[in-house]
């Protein structure tokens, strides 16, 4: 496993040559000769759109989205099964956004990555993701596939974020759902369900017992008693 950072400004030594930035994971964990070393750290920049002009060169002398890069090779030096994102386009123009979003996806193609994505743009999510969970303060109020979770959010929080997802069409209008109060502290969350204090659907249960993920069909989970309940009524009648 390899995590890949948030902010490729401060993730990356400002001290160290990008050729060694990248090797630091081989020099720990492989301990190749310096020949050998040198070669996989090319073939790695290569592999992320730098050349060799790249190596004896240091971060301050690159855009954000080439630090990116660079932190994506050095991630893969030692031939990851499983990388974490942590906001990987966060701290990028949305003009080169698209441009790390797409080697992202073309990586996890060509090399065989399963990815952890963690981002609050639902754009980049869809685009990415083969599976999404939802969470709140820490908890996990949704999952399901792409399509599921996109085309038929059950959970009222997940609701909320896709109302305020913006159009690029001026004649389109949207429902916006608007919640009210604030999140409260993950060190001292409310009892029974964390959403609550903000939800539109509580009732006393909610704010008495947790919720659990219950699948409601095809792999869609949710945990949420207004929905689960609902389903299971539904079952009854049938």
């Amino acid at each position: 496993m390899q995590m890949i950072f948030q902010d490729p400004y401060w993730s990356l030594n400002p001290r160290m040559l990008v050729k060694d930035i990248v090797a630091e994971p081989l020099d720990t964990h492989l301990q190749m000769e310096k020949k050998e070393r040198d070669k996989r750290v090319l073939s790695l920049l290569e592999t992320v759109g730098l050349g060799a002009d790249a190596m004896r060169r240091y971060p301050h002398e690159f855009s954000g989205g080439q630090k990116q890069r660079i932190g994506i090779a050095r991630a893969l030096a030692t031939d990851p099964k499983f990388l974490v994102l942590d906001e990987p386009t966060s701290f990028l123009d949305v003009s080169v956004q698209a441009h790390i979003v797409n080697l992202i996806k073309d990586l996890q193609a060509k090399l065989g990555l399963t990815y952890l994505f963690i981002s609050h743009n639902f754009g980049v999510v869809q685009h990415v993701s083969d599976e999404i969970a939802v969470m709140y303060v820490g908890k996990i109020v949704e999952s399901g596939s792409v399509k599921q979770v996109f085309d038929d959010p059950l959970h009222p929080y997940t609701q909320a974020l896709m109302e305020s997802i913006p159009v690029p069409d001026p004649d389109v209008r949207k429902g916006e759902r608007t919640l009210e109060g604030s999140v409260p502290s993950p060190e001292n969350p409310p009892p029974g369900c964390r959403f609550s204090t903000r939800c539109p659907l509580a009732f006393a249960r909610c704010r008495r017992e947790e919720p659990v993920l219950i699948d409601v069909g095809g792999g869609h989970r949710v945990a949420c008693f207004a929905v689960t309940g609902r389903q299971s009524e539904v079952r009854e009648v049938n």
